[in-house]
């Protein structure tokens, strides 16, 4: 990548953004159960155990996901000691990667364009997908920067013929198996399969030793996961290699065992991956005009989106996050339409931009409004009257005023200047709802009061009653598995160990079920749940605690151990 007055430009704006929305982050928001906390668990087991091949949940081998993830938090340990901090900035990383990415590939779409990359760079790093999942200790970030190498190289190669490019999309596959298994096939082949559609007919390379090439740039990359996988399914036992090698993978497209929905739910988010340039007029006018002409770019990011999205809907398991490396194609396909409007705006473009970002700013206090008309309904079984009782709205009040005036007194209707503002505008929106909710909303998904009073319980028996993914292991730094029994075992789980700790998960109209026991800590959890420690009166700390929802009322957002 030519290090060029646009790409200095697009190096800083990336570096800001991930830079904000980290220093956020980390400042408000605590491990999201149950993905991040159970991600992290899986790196802390596999860092204090000393074992980098085989990951493990509770003691168990680990077959959802492969080690990169795991490999990347460990190694940061290393250097950085073990905290909290160090895995949240994994995905910030993996995101200026993406944006200097994209705006790499711009240049190969759009040569004639200087002002492309920086265009694209601003499309994608204010789009809503980007600011809400870079922000999340998951796989789909990184597995967009493994995509965007391979489907760039695969441009290269289709387009100049060199051989060289083939390497990159060799360490594209390679990692990208390491980092989600082989949906990075999914990812990249398309352009390959299709490249008739969108390659001139006078550029087309002989289609056998093209077919050759690939094929064999497709088997060194799944050498690359193999060289993990194998030792991996050695350590792990036959149950872990049919996993990794095919009940993951088989699993999910034909019938998920978690997050199975119908073959159109996608559909129904596709318009968030476009907000909030979707609200520009501007931007529907353009959808025609570059649709219409059908010139090589469009043609290579429809062959590029559509079929990985017509493929991602037919498979069985979805999850809105699954479309996350689409993302570049869709910020593209925008900087293609951007590229083709003059270099003044409408007013209704700028104003549309305007209204729609101060609605998606004030959007969650606007939810709080609503929860408070429906308080009284649900006052026995949710938490509605706390969960936004501290919720601070001037976070984002402010931030909206803020970019009102930058489009009436900087932008004036200028293409650039209205994209920046509203890109930078779209960060600060994200920033501004983590501030106003840090207080509030988050505490209900921060388990590290519970986690606090578990740590020192460690040699005692432990079960977890319902479905435990590892909300503990890293919180609590264990390094012992917790029995996992279910809900209605508790209460003969210890009856049968005396000197036992049960950590229970239910809904919080059930909290009163458990007043013969001990509660050594509780806390109310998303909007209708609540987690509790349980032991047997007179073993441990003094009774004398107020016993969890006995009075049918709403638990405090957090109550420390006695």
């Amino acid at each position: 990548m030519t290090f060029n007055p646009i790409f200095v430009k697009t190096a800083l704006y990336a570096t800001a953004v991930c830079g904000l929305l980290f220093a956020v982050s980390v400042l408000c928001r605590p491990l999201f159960p149950v993905d991040e906390t159970r991600y992290v668990t899986v790196a802390w087991e596999m860092f204090s155990s000393g074992n980098w091949i085989l990951p493990t949940l509770n003691g168990e081998a680990y077959h959802h996901k492969p080690p990169v993830l795991f490999w990347m938090i460990m190694s940061l340990w290393s250097v950085f000691g073990v905290s909290q901090t160090v895995p949240m900035v994994i995905p910030y990383l993996a995101g200026f990667a993406v944006l200097l990415l994209t705006a790499r590939l711009a240049t190969r779409l759009f040569p004639h364009n200087p002002k492309a990359p920086f265009v694209a760079a601003l499309l994608l790093g204010g789009s809503l997908p980007f600011v809400v999942y870079t922000n999340l200790i998951m796989f789909d970030t990184l597995l967009t920067v493994s995509s965007l190498i391979g489907i760039t190289a695969l441009w290269d190669f289709l387009t100049t013929r060199h051989n060289k490019h083939l390497l990159l999309l060799v360490l594209a596959i390679g990692f990208g198996a390491l980092i989600k298994g082989p949906v990075i096939l999914l990812q990249v082949l398309p352009v390959a399969l299709f490249a008739p559609f969108w390659l001139p007919n006078g550029e087309r390379p002989p289609l056998a030793p093209t077919i050759l090439k690939i094929l064999a740039a497709i088997l060194l990359g799944a050498g690359i996961g193999l060289l993990w996988a194998i030792p991996a399914a050695m350590e792990g036992g036959k149950e872990f290699a049919d996993k990794i090698f095919w009940g993951q993978t088989a699993g999910r497209v034909v019938n998920a065992f978690d997050h199975k929905h119908p073959f159109y739910w996608y559909m129904t988010f596709i318009p968030l991956f476009f907000l909030p340039w979707a609200f520009a007029p501007a931007f529907w006018r353009g959808v025609k005009e570059v649709v219409r002409e059908r010139v090589q770019p469009i043609k290579f990011i429809i062959t590029w989106a559509v079929p990985v999205f017509i493929a991602f809907s037919a498979i069985s398991g979805k999850q809105v996050h699954y479309l996350l490396p689409l993302a570049p194609a869709i910020a593209l396909f925008t900087t293609a339409i951007f590229l083709k409007t003059g270099e003044t705006l409408e007013k209704w473009d700028v104003r549309a931009l305007a209204i729609g970002g101060t609605f998606l700013t004030l959007f969650p206090h606007l939810v709080h409004l609503v929860t408070e008309i429906f308080e009284e309904s649900y006052a026995e079984s949710a938490h509605l009257d706390n969960m936004f009782e501290d919720t601070n709205p001037y976070f984002s009040i402010i931030s909206a005023i803020m970019m009102l005036l930058a489009m009436v007194i900087w932008s004036r209707r200028d293409k650039i200047k209205t994209i920046i503002v509203m890109a930078v505008f779209t960060v600060l929106m994200m920033c501004s709802f983590e501030l106003s909710v840090r207080n509030s909303y988050f505490k209900y998904y921060d388990l590290t009061p519970i986690a606090e009073a578990i740590k020192p319980l460690e040699s005692r028996p432990m079960a977890f009653a319902g479905n435990y993914a590892g909300e503990f292991g890293f919180l609590a730094r264990r390094t012992r598995p917790i029995e996992e029994i279910k809900r209605e075992e508790a209460r003969s789980w210890l009856d049968s160990h005396p000197n036992g700790v049960v950590v229970l998960f239910d809904r919080v109209k059930n909290a009163e079920n458990y007043q013969k026991y001990h509660t050594i800590a509780q806390m109310p959890f998303r909007m209708t749940n609540i987690y509790m420690v349980l032991e047997n009166k007179g073993v441990g700390e003094p009774t004398n605690q107020p016993s969890a929802g006995g009075d049918n009322s709403t638990p405090p957002p957090h109550v420390a151990p006695q």
